[in-house]
Order: C-alpha cells, then structure tokens, then sequence
C-alpha cells in the first residue's frame, strides 16, 4: 500500500527567501531563523514518518541518489513587480531534504535542466544551490550539459523514443536512486505540476516540444515506464497559483508531502490544492495506464485543526486558484483589452488516453461561432501554442505592462466551415482571412498550424508547439514594449547570459567529442519514429518471467559534418538568450546581410562617384577625375556591375520562387518585383543564400 505523509508547518513568513538562500545561508545567524528551523522539523518530520511506515529506507540505503528539485524558471530579482515569486522549489526545503536524504545515501548529486532559456548553472547561482551543493558536499548537474542514453518504450503511443542524460540510466537500471522535489503549484498545461511531471526537466531541450500539445499528458505519464521517483517530497511551503511556467502567486499552504508512490502522492496533492483529481486529465491517463496504487494510499496528516478531510489523515486543503490557460478568458481581456485574439484549431474529441482526436466534420461545423463554440475550440490543443502565448500574456503582467495599441493574435490553421476557414473570438465571432487582415492594428500568427496566414501577418511564431519564450517576445514587438527581464532593470541579466555562453561551451565540447545531446529539433507535429525501433526486450525477474517496459536502443554515430550543424545550432540557442527569439542560422544569415551591405556598396560606388565628380565640375569640360577615373570611367564601370546582375535575374527569379514555396508564401507579381530589385542593388546575396534554404 502507498503512504503519503502530511506534515503542517507553524504560521510565519515564509515568502521573502522561499525562491533564492539568503547571503548568509549556512552561518549560525541563518540556522537561527525561525522558518528555517520549522521547514527543517517538517522535513525531517514528514520524511522520519513516511520511512517509518514505509519502504524508502531500502530504495535510499547505500546507492548514489539523485535529487531534482524544481527551478524551471527562479524568479528571483528578475526585473519583475515583485522581486521573489515562488515559482520553484524552495532551497530551505531542499537543503533539508539534501541533509536527511545524506544520512542514509551513499552519495547525493542535485541535478535538474530548467526550461529553455534559462540555464541550469544559472538557476543554480540564482537560488545559491550552488552554494548548498557545496555545504552539503553534493555533486551538481545541469543535466542539459551532459550526453544522453535513449530508450524504445514499446507500451507508449506518444513517448516511444526517449533520451534521458546517462545519470539517469542508472535509476533506469535501478543502481541508482530518484528524488523528486518539486513545487506545490498550478500549471498552464497540465492543471498541476508535482511528483512526476517533474521529470519533464530530465528529458532534453527537443525532445520536451516534441508532442507538447493536446498530447502533453500522455506524454508525461508515458515517461513512467521508463523510471519513476522513488521518493516524492513535494514543497508546499509557499504554495504556488497562477499561469506556471509565468509567474505565480504565493499561497498560504504551509505543508510538505512526502510518499513513496508517484502517482498516489500527486493525488493526495492535488486534493490537498482543492482540485478533484478526476477533473486532471494527467491523473486521468495516469489511472488509465494502470499507474495508480492497486488499493486507495494510507495518507498520515500531522499538525492540522480539526474539520480536516478523513480520507486524507485528517489534513485540512488550501483552496489554490486554477491556472486562467485560455487566451479567450474574462481575465485577459479585462486586462488587455486593445488586444484580439482568434483561434481557429480544429475542435478534438476525446480519444482514449492520448488527450485528444479530432472531430468529425459535422461536429466542427460551427460556422455560427458562439463563445462556447469558441471556447471548445481553444480548449482543443491547451498544452501547445494556447498555453505557450497565454504565458506570454502573464508575462506581460508580471512585468507590469499594458497594450495601449490594438493588435491581433491568431491562433490555429481554421476550422472548416462553409466551404471555407474561419476563426474566432472570445464572443464567438467568426472571421476569414480577409476579415483577419481587415483588422486595425499589428498581427502575429502563433503555431505551424497557423503557417498559412504567416505571408500576411507582421509576426509569425512557428512550432508545435512553438518555443516557450517565442510567443512573449513577439507579444512585445507587436506592442512596442521592451521586455523588462531582457533589459539592466533585471539584476541577473549579466549573470544569466553569462551562463548562458557557458552552457553553450560545455554543449559544444561535447558535440565536438561526438556526444549527442538531443533529438533534432522539429517544428511540426509530424510522427518522427524511425522505422527500425527495436522489439521490446524480455528478461527474467525472481519468481518468474517478467516482461522489461523499456529497450535499450543506442544512437547513431555523430559524423563531423552533422557535428557542425549541431555546433551551429548550439551558437543560435545561445543568440536567442539574448534576443529572446530562436532564429535557425542566425551566424549564416547575419553574414549574408553583411556580405549583402558590401556588395551592395560596391554596385553603387560607381554611379556615386561619377555623379560627384559631375557635380564636381559644375558643368564646365572636361570633368576632374575623382579616384583617378573621370566620371564616364565610373558610370562605365557601374554598368558592367550591372550588367552582371542583369545576367543573374533568370537564376535569382528561380532562386526566391523556391523559396517562396517551401515557406508556403505566394510567388506574386510584388515579390517578383522585389526580387529583381534586389537582384540589381547587390547581386548574388539577394538570392544564393535563399537558393541554400538560409532564410528558409
């Protein structure tokens, strides 16, 4: 039987160092805190108990433990309204967990990979868990920065190919042992986030946008079959409610949770936030895929008043407010009013256990709209491009901005409906493209499914689902306002893109070493299972056959040239630190606009210089020579230039029109026209560098 240990903490304030340790971490002056004093009882407390009652004793005794705390994003003196929000896993709770967990563990290393953008070993000194590993005498891995095993599971539908980092193969064999230490707190995409979603940061950059859309539970709770904590302590010291990963409010809930089944102590969590775990659909695929306890777990609830819940030990809930995930919500256009936004995603009916199927034609035909209508169209990809711009909203807030100008967000490639595409807003209003375009106000196009609408938009954000930070950046060029985290308002702005230079080396040491790190990156939603999977492998276990959930499936050989084009990757991802946009090639395209500028100064030196030294000499013959040539020399000269781009217009023409196709734009009459003039002013950079899918 599962037990799950609830143990309340005294009333204090426990918010100001809930996100980052204090300078004075580790001094007597620190331990004498009286919140770090209670956090540490209830620790020690909740953990004593569930070891006690349990078996996690055995899991922890002699092996190598790994501890992953949850810093997705430390939003701790970012240049935000508030200067700590309890977003990720407190460091008082962890540097507790590190002290009991050191007595019984052979050694202990606090590994975690926070979202992309924010690097590990910047999240790391943001929290001062750098500082703790080093007190505690731990190792510490950004997991992002080491090489990674892969792994078929045959059971899954939508994880089959997984990469986790080589540390945690040995949990996957069982030499080692797993720790998950996350943050009590709702979540855009899932509701919640705790125990077991928790391992979404163990997976790499790629392979986590992979699926990352209506399919995003089932993802996660395929990961289960590959390994699964062998403890779970969950911080619910300063809960955490709000649009995660943005964000997110403090809650007074002033309880940790411990338990040794994965699934059981998520539940109990989430019963213990006010949220009935049937209305979570993590929780639902989890109990569908027979992850669940085989009997109700024994929860033990300790320092609560009475009225407390029996089933769950007496423990009294915290009413946690759900994540507001839709971009259609009173919420958002209270707040932003000048601000539209269509979505237009097929409606999905649900299918079993993978989130959702789309819907039939009939049921689709909504041409009418409604807000309900609409709401059921938006509801139908929550987990991919809705959630990852409804972030950005959030973001918005949190930085303490408004939209004073009106623009449009679209979402989704249409529903079908009268023959045609339509969208829809918040009243259920349906537009077409025209209707779109028609529209006051600057526009973005969100998702590859959105693809289709980009030649007509000033924006367009591709991916499914796109890439988290993509949505926020774009939000702040449509609105004109710069982004306070990417400016000096941000304090840690220096440190983090330090670390950013830095994860960036360490990545392309490895690459360099012929080390894979990932999957390749992909922007679509197309199934990418190479054809040779291996067959699910059968091994003996004591008492009879079982059958192993997982295969070991190496990777292929990295040859130099893909090594390159990793190496390049590695060069963008670190641009986009910055910038706060991935763009593929950033080094390739910024060298073509270059070699742009000089050809084309080159081209018109020549007519520059004949016309000075025409007006040089003022009418009068013979013209001065201006460089040693007279002016007919230079027009002369700029004629044979472009005499030579004229001879290129035919293979430039060719060139931009393929282009122009494989981006899904039109080859119109205008950019025919653009493409000639650019062709005239600087020659071949107007076209090769399209002809060799750079800007693609």
């Amino acid at each position: 039987m599962a037990v799950v240990v609830v143990e309340k903490l005294a009333p204090g304030d426990y918010v100001p160092d809930c996100a980052a340790l204090p300078r004075d971490y580790g001094t007597a002056a620190w331990e004498a805190r009286p919140e770090v004093a209670e956090i540490r009882r209830a620790v020690f407390a909740a953990l004593d108990r569930l070891e006690a009652e349990g078996e996690i004793a055995s899991r922890l005794a002699g092996k190598r433990v790994l501890v992953k705390p949850n810093l997705v994003t430390v939003y701790h003196r970012m240049g935000l309204e508030r200067r700590t929000y309890p977003e990720s896993t407190d460091p008082r709770v962890l540097d507790a967990a590190v002290e009991w967990i050191s007595r019984r563990a052979a050694s202990i290393a606090i590994v975690e990979s926070s979202g992309r953008g924010a690097p590990t070993r910047g999240s790391f000194k943001v929290a001062g868990v750098d500082r703790l590993a080093r007190r505690r005498g731990c190792e510490l891995l950004a997991l992002e920065e080491g090489p990674v095993d892969r792994y078929f599971l045959p059971e899954a539908r939508v994880q089959r190919e997984i990469l986790v980092p080589r540390a945690f193969s040995a949990v996957v064999r069982g030499e080692a042992a797993y720790v998950s230490v996350p943050k009590l707190k709702t979540n855009l995409y899932t509701g919640v986030t705790l125990g077991f979603k928790n391992a979404m940061g163990v997976i790499p950059y790629n392979l986590r946008q992979r699926n990352h859309h209506y399919a995003i539970d089932r993802k996660l709770v395929e990961m289960l079959y590959l390994f699964r904590p062998d403890l779970v302590l969950i911080d619910g010291v300063v809960g955490g409610e709000g649009e995660c990963p943005a964000p997110v409010d403090p809650v007074d809930s002033r309880f940790v949770i411990a338990g040794d089944h994965p699934v059981e102590t998520d539940r109990a969590a989430t019963r213990l936030m006010g949220f009935d775990p049937a209305g979570i659909e993590l929780m639902r695929v989890a109990d569908e895929l027979g992850f669940a306890s085989a009997e109700p777990a024994r929860v033990l609830a300790r320092g609560f008043g009475p009225g407390g819940d029996p089933s769950l030990g007496g423990a009294l809930p915290v009413a946690f407010r759900p994540a507001d995930w839709s971009l259609l919500s009173d919420r958002v256009r209270r707040r932003f009013p000048a601000a539209t936004v269509l979505v237009g995603m097929e409606p999905r009916a649900k299918g079993p256990s993978h989130g959702a199927a789309p819907a039939t034609a009939a049921g689709a035909a909504g041409a009418a709209g409604g807000s309900d209508f609409a709401q059921r169209v938006e509801a139908s990809c929550r987990g991919g491009c809705v959630a990852t711009t409804r972030f950005a909203f959030s973001m918005f807030e949190a930085e303490g901005l408004s939209i004073d100008r009106p623009l449009v967000i679209v979402l989704g490639g249409g529903v079908v409906a009268d023959g045609g595409r339509r969208w829809y807003d918040a009243e259920g209003r349906s537009y077409d493209e025209a209707a779109i375009r028609a529209l006051p106000g600057r526009k973005a196009a969100i998702g590859a499914c959105a693809r289709r609408l980009a030649p007509g938009m000033d924006r367009f954000v591709d991916g499914c689902m796109p890439l988290p930070n993509a949505p926020h950046m774009v939000l702040h060029a449509l609105a004109k306002k710069p982004c306070r985290v990417m400016s000096l308002r941000n304090p840690n702005l220096i440190p983090l893109l330090a670390a950013t230079l830095g994860q960036r080396n360490a990545r392309r040491r490895l690459l360099e070493e012929g080390l894979r790190l990932d999957v390749p990156l992909g922007l679509d939603d197309a199934a990418r299972m190479p054809e040779a999977a291996p067959p699910p492998a059968r091994e003996a276990a004591e008492g009879g056959p079982a059958v192993r959930r997982w295969t070991e499936w190496p990777l292929p050989p990295l040859g130099p040239e893909e090594a390159r084009r990793l190496m390049a990757a590695e060069d963008d991802a670190a641009i986009a630190a910055f910038r706060g946009v991935l763009v593929f090639r950033f080094k390739e395209k910024l060298l073509w606009r270059l070699v742009g500028a000089a050809t084309g100064i080159a081209t018109a030196a020549p007519l520059v210089l004949g016309l000075a030294a025409l007006a040089a000499a003022g009418g009068a013959p013979p013209p001065p020579a201006t460089l040693g040539l007279g002016p007919f020399a230079w027009f002369a000269i700029f004629g044979l230039v472009e005499a030579l781009h004229l001879a290129e217009l035919g293979t430039a023409l060719r060139a931009r029109e393929l282009h122009a196709k494989r981006r899904g734009g039109e080859w119109s009459a205008g950019a025919k026209r653009l493409a000639i003039a650019a062709t005239l002013l600087i020659g071949f950079p107007a076209w090769l560098p399209h002809r060799r899918g750079v800007f693609d």
